[in-house]
């Protein structure tokens, strides 16, 4: 459990760095922080501490990277003693995850909960920065570092009608920590990008009646998630630090167990290339769009990887109207899942 706010409303602090945010970025920041070191002071406006995987509740949220992967390499132990269990975690997992490393690394009484900073002032004279709360809390500080990542803002859509709907609004950024029931109700879910492709299909599975309002299609591969093999776990574990260094020199930073093929989707035959879009949907996520070197830089590389994709709608998906509303046309530059 996380504490309770630990500044007194009204206070004013002195530190040398404010956080803003306590998701993986921004406890990480306070703890390499603490070791030069410097004082620091993290406000959080959730009740609790995980970022985008405190808000981010709905059913079937997951990461798309693998979980051995997302996760913090700075302490040993931690790598060590932390026992995963499905290839790509899912919400819960992730956030009793972060709760422990609050816990084990003693970083909540550094950080006020339900605080939400409502500007910055610097002053050049002095050199450093006042932050004020909506709490009306001030912080002084020498450094402010924005943990605040890309997630941070939900964006609800103005739809006419929607003030005076009757029925019960949820948006998948803001779901409520103590759950929604579903059962036998109508649901309506709005968009089909990578939120609503992990929620349709276990919402679909409690509501008595689910429909989808859709713009664009989506590509998606499938995740091919499932339990994580203790003996694989503990392969990884036994060279963690030549795991992490390969990754470091991924694109991405993950997945340098699936490395990028080096060579152009143009550069080999029609039959070798739909042989290795085959054997990445097989093992599934993201490092499909690793098939090959030019993928998602050359449109005709692109298309043919669209066009495997397509196929692979129309084998999935029987009914031919449903199939053609779910098939994409545009590049496919990343997928959802």
């Amino acid at each position: 459990m996380n504490p309770p706010r630990t500044t007194a409303q009204g206070a004013v602090h002195d530190v040398d760095v404010v956080i803003v945010g306590a998701g993986f970025g921004g406890l990480y920041a306070l703890h390499r922080m603490r070791g030069l070191g410097l004082t620091c002071r993290v406000l959080e406006a959730g009740s609790g501490v995980g970022g985008t995987w405190f808000w981010n509740r709905y059913p079937g949220a997951r990461c798309d990277v693998e979980s051995l992967e997302y996760s913090y390499s700075f302490d040993a132990r931690l790598q060590q003693e932390w026992e995963w269990t499905e290839r790509y975690a899912a919400q819960p997992e992730i956030l009793a995850y972060i709760d422990d490393v609050a816990e084990r690394f003693d970083l909540l009484p550094d950080v006020s909960l339900e605080t939400r900073v409502v500007g910055t002032t610097f002053d050049e004279m002095a050199s450093g920065w006042t932050v004020d709360t909506d709490r009306g809390d001030r912080v002084r500080c020498r450094f402010v570092i924005a943990a605040t990542g890309c997630l941070s803002t939900a964006n609800t859509p103005e739809i006419a009608g929607s003030d005076t709907f009757e029925g019960t609004t949820l948006h998948t950024g803001h779901w409520p920590e103590e759950g929604v029931e579903l059962s036998g109700k109508r649901v309506g879910i709005i968009g089909t990008g990578s939120s609503a492709v992990q929620a349709i299909p276990v919402i679909a599975e409690e509501a008595g009646r689910l429909t989808v309002f859709q713009r664009t299609p989506q590509y998606t591969i499938p995740a091919r998630n499932g339990p994580l093999d203790p003996g694989e776990q503990a392969e990884v574990k036994a060279g963690y630090e030549e795991f992490r260094a390969e990754n470091q020199k991924m694109a991405n930073a993950f997945a340098a167990k699936y490395p990028s093929n080096r060579i152009n989707a143009g550069d080999v035959s029609d039959a070798d290339r739909e042989a290795e879009f085959e054997l990445r949907w097989e093992r599934g996520g993201t490092p499909f769009l690793g098939a090959f070197r030019d993928l998602v830089f050359d449109l005709d590389a692109n298309q043919h990887a669209a066009e495997f994709v397509r196929g692979k709608i129309a084998d999935i998906v029987q009914d031919r109207e449903i199939a053609a509303k779910l098939t994409p046309w545009h590049p496919s530059a990343a997928s959802g899942w």
